[in-house]
């Protein structure tokens, strides 16, 4: 692997933009010897930073309840919060299973373990992502019909897996796409407002009692 990324998997960096920091001011080296950038490492190559040894970290998976008003990302956008302000520093490095935008409300599924978010993400493995949906006005029979048939997108069809009502205006809608903005667009398409949108399930997570702007550290599977 690159030594960047090694250098975050020993905790000795927070980042890989910190590590490349590092080795760029000639602070990290590899079995003694002074390394470079795109330096490629294996597990048993000895690795220090200004001469400390660091220690594997163990992976880490972490659900959140995101509040709306936060983005999901590592960098703040205008004023808008990330949702890392709402987390331990240590977490910084973690990467986001799927985002929600910043209206939106919800399951975040985050964890340092690549194969993992490859696995939640990745559309091949099809994993159901389960959302409650507010809108502006009741919803027609033919609409519901075609949101499952499916609503035409930049060009593209998408459709809900399933949508099931919860009152007039609310629903519980369930995709394994999961494009951006997709559930606001396909209702948007059909002349509908989502006033509310929140993800309350990610494959076998859900939300479960988690309050708002809280979050939790989770097993890799089952439901929280």
């Amino acid at each position: 692997m690159r030594l960047n990324k090694r250098l975050v998997e020993l905790s000795l960096v927070t980042s890989r933009r910190k590590a490349d920091e590092a080795i760029r001011a000639g602070e990290v080296t590899v079995n003694g010897q002074a390394a470079g950038l795109g330096t490629v490492v294996s597990e048993g190559d000895t690795i220090q930073l200004r001469g400390k040894s660091g220690v594997t970290r163990k992976p880490i998976y972490v659900a959140l309840n995101k509040p709306v008003g936060y983005v999901c990302s590592h960098v703040a956008q205008g004023n808008s919060k990330t949702i890392f302000s709402l987390l331990p520093k240590s977490f910084a490095h973690l990467k986001i299973a799927g985002r929600l935008d910043e209206d939106s409300s919800g399951l975040v599924i985050l964890s340092s373990d690549g194969n993992f978010v490859h696995q939640l993400t990745h559309p091949s493995n099809q994993k159901e992502k389960e959302y409650i949906v507010g809108l502006d006005k009741a919803l027609q029979a033919s609409d519901k019909k075609q949101l499952i048939h499916g609503v035409v997108i930049d060009g593209e069809k998408r459709t809900f897996l399933t949508i099931t009502r919860i009152t007039p205006t609310t629903f519980r809608v369930i995709l394994t796409e999961g494009r951006n903005r997709q559930i606001r667009r396909m209702f948007e398409a059909l002349g509908y407002t989502v006033i509310q949108l929140q993800r309350i399930r990610v494959g076998n997570y859900g939300l479960s009692t988690l309050p708002s702007g809280k979050h939790t550290v989770i097993q890799p599977e089952g439901v929280l």
